[in-house]
């Protein structure tokens, strides 16, 4: 089976999201209107919505605040030609986040040093809601993806995404295990932690800051429950 007959669009979408560190934020100018980039930082929901940890003094939460409409680029990294690789480009809503939620955990775990300044009174997390996504999969691959098909339906999932906190202590001491899933996945090596839990699969990523690396484990088939989740990971063995 070549490449072309290989190719989902919906999976490199969610791949390149949930595989990515920072992401090229665009929002619309308050005062002239143009397009307004800047890089943020970002993590996941369990259906993959993109989270951003935002100071609300910073110019493009100045620009949401007026008009929330905004887009998330996201590209894949470690290639020699940019052009080559994947993107994909999230437009929706930016919307905020209050109260001391799952968002806030999952985000402070796939970027702990953001925990220094998160608790400041002028940063609060955002989520953006997605209206469309459109992906570049390389050369001669560029397509709409649904929303409705570029988010993970996590409707019956729910003992899973509740069961995350200590799903992941759970793998944290099994890092014999985490560092033999990192080398079939081909990443470098390290010391790596599991940051996340989905139906879809696990977030990595290395717990040194310097250099820190990511990875994404996606499962053979969906699991809904932590039962299912360990029993499917016993393929990865």
């Amino acid at each position: 089976m070549n490449e072309a007959d290989t190719f989902s669009p919906v999976a490199t979408s969610r791949l390149l999201v949930r595989r990515a560190r920072t992401a090229a934020m665009a929002t619309i100018a308050r005062r002239t209107g143009h397009p307004f980039g800047s890089l943020v930082t970002v993590a996941c929901e369990p259906d993959g919505s993109p989270i951003v940890l935002l100071s609300t003094l910073a110019a493009h939460s100045r620009n949401l605040a007026e008009d929330p409409r905004a887009s998330l680029l996201f590209v894949e990294g470690g290639l020699g030609d940019p052009q080559q690789g994947g993107r994909v480009t999230l437009v929706g809503r930016i919307e905020r986040i209050d109260g001391d939620t799952v968002q806030r955990r999952r985000y402070l775990t796939r970027n702990p040093d953001a925990g220094l300044y998160a608790g400041f009174g002028d940063f609060a997390f955002f989520r953006l809601e997605l209206d469309d996504c459109h992906l570049v999969g390389g050369f001669g691959k560029a397509m709409r993806v649904r929303r409705e098909d570029f988010l993970l339906d996590c409707s019956a999932s729910t003992a899973l995404t509740a069961s995350e906190g200590r799903i992941l202590a759970a793998l944290s001491e099994t890092p014999g295990r985490v560092a033999a899933w990192v080398a079939k996945l081909g990443a470098p090596a390290g010391d790596w932690a599991v940051t996340g839990v989905d139906p879809e699969g696990l977030d990595l990523a290395t717990t040194a800051e310097e250099g820190r690396a990511f990875a994404r484990l996606v499962l053979p088939s969906p699991a809904h429950t932590p039962e299912e989740l360990f029993a499917a990971l016993v393929s990865w063995e």
